[in-house]
Protein backbone atom coordinates (compact mmCIF):
# COMPACT_ATOMS: atom_id res chain seq x y z
CA UNK A 1 0.00 0.00 0.00
CA UNK A 2 1.44 3.23 -0.92
CA UNK A 3 0.74 6.32 1.32
CA UNK A 4 1.74 10.17 0.42
CA UNK A 5 4.91 9.89 1.96
CA UNK A 6 6.43 6.75 -0.39
CA UNK A 7 4.16 7.39 -3.48
CA UNK A 8 7.54 8.24 -5.56
CA UNK A 9 8.89 5.21 -3.99
CA UNK A 10 5.81 3.10 -4.61
CA UNK A 11 5.94 4.15 -8.92
CA UNK A 12 9.75 3.17 -9.46
CA UNK A 13 9.01 0.03 -8.02
CA UNK A 14 6.02 -0.43 -10.14
CA UNK A 15 7.52 0.49 -13.15
CA UNK A 16 10.34 -2.11 -12.40
CA UNK A 17 8.45 -5.44 -12.20
CA UNK A 18 9.14 -8.04 -14.54
CA UNK A 19 12.57 -6.44 -16.00
CA UNK A 20 14.72 -8.94 -13.88
CA UNK A 21 12.63 -11.92 -15.48
CA UNK A 22 12.85 -10.51 -19.11
CA UNK A 23 16.70 -10.07 -18.58
CA UNK A 24 16.82 -13.56 -17.12
CA UNK A 25 15.46 -14.53 -20.54
CA UNK A 26 17.58 -12.96 -22.99
CA UNK A 27 20.51 -14.19 -20.85
CA UNK A 28 19.23 -17.49 -20.70
CA UNK A 29 18.95 -17.72 -24.72
CA UNK A 30 22.29 -16.03 -25.24
CA UNK A 31 24.03 -18.66 -22.96
CA UNK A 32 21.76 -21.63 -24.90
CA UNK A 33 23.27 -20.38 -28.48
CA UNK A 34 26.21 -20.34 -27.18
CA UNK A 35 26.22 -24.02 -25.88
CA UNK A 36 24.49 -25.39 -28.87
CA UNK A 37 26.62 -23.07 -31.46
CA UNK A 38 29.84 -24.97 -29.36
CA UNK A 39 28.14 -28.32 -30.20
CA UNK A 40 27.53 -28.30 -33.27
CA UNK A 41 31.35 -27.12 -34.14
CA UNK A 42 32.41 -29.95 -31.20
CA UNK A 43 30.34 -32.47 -33.79
CA UNK A 44 32.22 -31.17 -36.95
CA UNK A 45 35.85 -31.53 -35.76
CA UNK A 46 34.82 -34.98 -34.28
CA UNK A 47 33.47 -35.93 -37.94
CA UNK A 48 36.61 -33.99 -39.58
CA UNK A 49 39.15 -35.89 -37.57
CA UNK A 50 37.55 -38.87 -38.24
CA UNK A 51 37.55 -38.82 -41.62
CA UNK A 52 41.49 -37.48 -41.88
CA UNK A 53 41.76 -40.64 -40.15
CA UNK A 54 40.68 -42.95 -43.34
CA UNK A 55 42.32 -40.92 -45.68
CA UNK A 56 45.44 -41.36 -43.90
CA UNK A 57 44.55 -45.24 -43.37
CA UNK A 58 43.59 -45.28 -47.36
CA UNK A 59 47.14 -43.42 -47.92
CA UNK A 60 49.04 -45.30 -45.85
CA UNK A 61 48.27 -49.02 -47.15
CA UNK A 62 48.78 -47.69 -50.84
CA UNK A 63 52.11 -46.52 -49.58
CA UNK A 64 52.91 -50.11 -48.26
CA UNK A 65 51.25 -52.08 -51.72
CA UNK A 66 53.91 -49.18 -53.46
CA UNK A 67 57.13 -50.49 -50.89
CA UNK A 68 55.92 -54.85 -51.33
CA UNK A 69 55.83 -54.09 -54.98
CA UNK A 70 59.62 -52.59 -55.16
CA UNK A 71 60.78 -55.64 -52.72
CA UNK A 72 61.83 -59.23 -52.73
CA UNK A 73 58.92 -59.47 -50.56
CA UNK A 74 56.41 -60.54 -53.69
CA UNK A 75 59.30 -63.26 -54.81
CA UNK A 76 59.38 -64.82 -51.60
CA UNK A 77 55.54 -64.91 -50.79
CA UNK A 78 55.68 -67.22 -53.94
CA UNK A 79 54.13 -64.60 -56.37
CA UNK A 80 55.08 -63.66 -59.79
CA UNK A 81 57.77 -60.61 -59.64
CA UNK A 82 55.78 -57.00 -60.20
CA UNK A 83 59.26 -56.04 -61.60
CA UNK A 84 60.95 -57.19 -64.59
CA UNK A 85 64.61 -55.38 -64.62
CA UNK A 86 65.43 -56.08 -68.02
CA UNK A 87 62.25 -55.12 -69.55
CA UNK A 88 62.64 -52.72 -71.48
CA UNK A 89 59.31 -52.46 -73.45
CA UNK A 90 55.92 -51.00 -73.04
CA UNK A 91 54.00 -53.45 -72.76
CA UNK A 92 51.80 -54.00 -70.35
CA UNK A 93 52.80 -55.49 -67.12
CA UNK A 94 50.90 -57.80 -64.52
CA UNK A 95 48.94 -56.08 -61.75
CA UNK A 96 50.31 -56.95 -58.45
CA UNK A 97 47.45 -57.11 -55.59
CA UNK A 98 48.10 -56.65 -52.20
CA UNK A 99 46.31 -57.22 -48.86
CA UNK A 100 46.69 -54.90 -45.42
CA UNK A 101 44.54 -54.93 -42.47
CA UNK A 102 41.82 -52.02 -42.79
CA UNK A 103 42.10 -51.40 -46.51
CA UNK A 104 40.41 -53.02 -49.41
CA UNK A 105 41.57 -52.79 -53.47
CA UNK A 106 45.26 -52.44 -53.32
CA UNK A 107 46.89 -52.74 -56.82
CA UNK A 108 50.02 -51.80 -58.01
CA UNK A 109 50.41 -51.60 -61.95
CA UNK A 110 53.92 -50.93 -63.83
CA UNK A 111 55.05 -49.04 -66.85
CA UNK A 112 58.42 -49.08 -68.24
CA UNK A 113 59.40 -45.15 -69.29
CA UNK A 114 62.87 -45.92 -70.78
CA UNK A 115 66.43 -46.37 -70.37
CA UNK A 116 69.33 -43.95 -69.01
CA UNK A 117 72.32 -45.28 -70.85
CA UNK A 118 75.77 -44.47 -68.40
CA UNK A 119 75.47 -45.91 -64.92
CA UNK A 120 78.36 -44.75 -62.46
CA UNK A 121 80.99 -47.40 -62.36
CA UNK A 122 80.51 -48.55 -65.85
CA UNK A 123 82.14 -48.70 -69.32
CA UNK A 124 83.14 -45.19 -70.01
CA UNK A 125 82.69 -46.00 -74.04
CA UNK A 126 79.70 -44.29 -74.74
CA UNK A 127 76.60 -46.91 -75.64
CA UNK A 128 78.00 -49.77 -73.45
CA UNK A 129 78.01 -50.73 -69.78
CA UNK A 130 75.06 -50.57 -67.24
CA UNK A 131 72.24 -48.84 -67.48
CA UNK A 132 69.24 -48.08 -65.55
CA UNK A 133 65.83 -49.06 -66.76
CA UNK A 134 62.94 -46.36 -65.76
CA UNK A 135 59.65 -47.01 -64.11
CA UNK A 136 56.72 -45.64 -62.87
CA UNK A 137 55.00 -47.24 -60.61
CA UNK A 138 51.07 -46.66 -59.76
CA UNK A 139 49.76 -48.38 -56.70
CA UNK A 140 45.56 -47.30 -55.93
CA UNK A 141 43.33 -48.38 -53.19
CA UNK A 142 40.53 -47.44 -50.22
CA UNK A 143 40.00 -47.84 -46.73
CA UNK A 144 38.24 -51.13 -45.53
CA UNK A 145 35.13 -49.15 -46.37
CA UNK A 146 35.47 -47.61 -48.92
CA UNK A 147 35.08 -43.88 -47.98
CA UNK A 148 38.67 -42.90 -48.82
CA UNK A 149 40.67 -43.75 -51.63
CA UNK A 150 44.33 -42.97 -52.45
CA UNK A 151 46.56 -43.30 -55.87
CA UNK A 152 50.13 -42.54 -55.85
CA UNK A 153 52.53 -42.83 -58.01
CA UNK A 154 56.13 -43.83 -58.09
CA UNK A 155 59.57 -43.37 -60.63
CA UNK A 156 61.58 -46.75 -59.68
CA UNK A 157 64.99 -46.98 -61.51
CA UNK A 158 66.66 -50.33 -61.49
CA UNK A 159 70.19 -50.87 -62.40
CA UNK A 160 70.34 -52.46 -66.07
CA UNK A 161 72.42 -54.25 -68.55
CA UNK A 162 73.25 -52.16 -71.59
CA UNK A 163 70.09 -49.79 -73.02
CA UNK A 164 68.98 -51.48 -76.27
CA UNK A 165 66.89 -48.60 -77.60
Amino acid sequence: MCTNQYINRCRLNKDQQGFVLVLALVLLTVLTLIGVSSMNSASIEVKSAANAQQHQIAFNAVSSTIEYAISDDVTKGGGAPLLNFQTNSSAVQPVLTHTVANASNLQASLAYVGCLPGAPGSSLEDGKGFGYNLYTLTATGTNASGSAASQQIQGVRNLAAACTN
